[in-house]
């Protein structure tokens, strides 16, 4: 098979992966893998990521790595175990909140905090930023500028060419102490150290107690009610060939690879009603829709699952298991897991997982 551009991109993306770079600088602005909008649309898998890491590198040294590619796998068995229990307050009621509303200053980039104004706008500009600088961004908006976390998680995930339900809103939640012990606080020293610079004297260059104790800084008192809304593709008209199989991909499953030897219907699924819920940007409508041309054949069909069955009654249908996708019927395949070994069920915290996944995997030949 021939590589289209976006499966080459992963692909180069993966060869460059150094587990042991990654594990020292990981937490520094500027490092990372660059593979998360592919892991999240399905281009690349995250047993594809391991094991070719596995290939070049041991297990201790790529522990850290597999670590936090489980992360994403947890947040994502929780969305299948809790439904849409993870949209609202998971384990505990946040508290305080003084608004629902984002303070203008996030919105505009203008806080006045150097290196995350510089975030927000690479936010707006890539549809990217470093997962650091979504936490700091996270604990100023809830923990700081007391307010509730979902608008602002889903004003996130609206740009995010890697945005994942799970794995943004229950991020969030961590943050703000919902689906945690404790909340997760910004600090000016903390960002300094790990984005490289030196900005001095603003409203989070304080030590950690006092900012948990401060009152919401005048910056962020002015709020903006936003209103996040998809502007919805054009739709094909499709050809179904009643005598061959129908592959069902999604925005979250556009592997190239995905039975690439059957000679079969394909159609992308983009469902109005699901986009209504969590809508994104045309930037990364865009890029969806970019990988989907790169699959030979790919059709592209913008409507609901109930418009959709009928026109596909005559065939056999296949699909991938997901979430968003929950209401399909024909045969559901299983999303490849980084540990199909660890039952499914709630695990209360991330920890408590990583325990089970040592013990019934490979890792177990790890050393605690």
């Amino acid at each position: 098979m021939k590589k289209s551009n976006h499966l080459t991109v992963a692909h180069e993306l993966l060869a460059q992966i150094n587990p042991i770079t990654y594990a020292n600088e990981r937490n520094f602005i500027g490092s990372g893998t660059g593979i998360s909008p592919y892991v999240s649309r399905g281009v690349l898998t995250l047993p594809q990521v391991r094991d070719y890491t596995l290939k070049n590198y041991t297990l201790s040294q790529s522990y850290t790595l597999i670590f936090e590619l489980a992360w994403r796998e947890y947040w994502q068995r929780e969305w299948i175990v809790r439904g849409d229990e993870i949209f609202a307050d998971v384990k505990r009621t946040q508290s305080p909140v003084e608004s629902a509303d984002i303070p203008d200053a996030i919105i505009n980039a203008c806080t006045g905090i150097d290196q995350l104004d510089k975030g927000i706008k690479q936010l707006y500009d890539t549809g990217y930023i470093h997962n650091h600088v979504r936490m700091w961004l996270s604990g100023l908006i809830c923990n700081i500028a007391h307010t509730k976390w979902q608008l602002p998680a889903y004003w996130m995930y609206y740009y995010l060419l890697d945005g994942d339900p799970a794995s943004n809103m229950l991020s969030w939640q961590w943050v703000a102490g919902t689906f945690s012990s404790k909340k997760y606080l910004p600090s000016q020293e903390n960002i300094n150290t790990y984005t490289r610079s030196i900005q001095k004297k603003s409203f989070l260059d304080y030590p950690y107690e006092v900012l948990a104790a401060q009152p919401i800084p005048t910056i962020l008192l002015k709020r903006k009610s936003i209103e996040l809304s998809w502007l919805k593709p054009a739709s094909q008209v499709l050809k179904v060939d009643e005598s061959l199989p129908t592959l069902l991909y999604t925005s979250f499953w556009l592997n190239h690879e995905w039975h690439s030897n059957m000679q079969a219907n394909r159609i992308l699924v983009l469902e109005p009603s699901w986009f209504k819920r969590f809508p994104v940007s045309d930037t990364v409508t865009k890029f969806i829709l970019s990988i989907a041309t790169e699959i030979e054949g790919l059709q592209v069909y913008v409507g609901e699952w109930a418009e959709l069955e009928p026109q596909l009654k005559a065939t056999t249908t296949h699909f991938v298991s997901h979430p968003s996708v929950s209401h399909w019927r024909g045969n559901a395949e299983q999303y490849p897991l980084l540990f199909p070994d660890v039952p499914l069920k709630s695990y209360g915290s991330f920890m408590s997982f990583w325990k089970q996944c040592k013990k019934n995997s490979t890792l177990s030949q790890e050393q605690n």
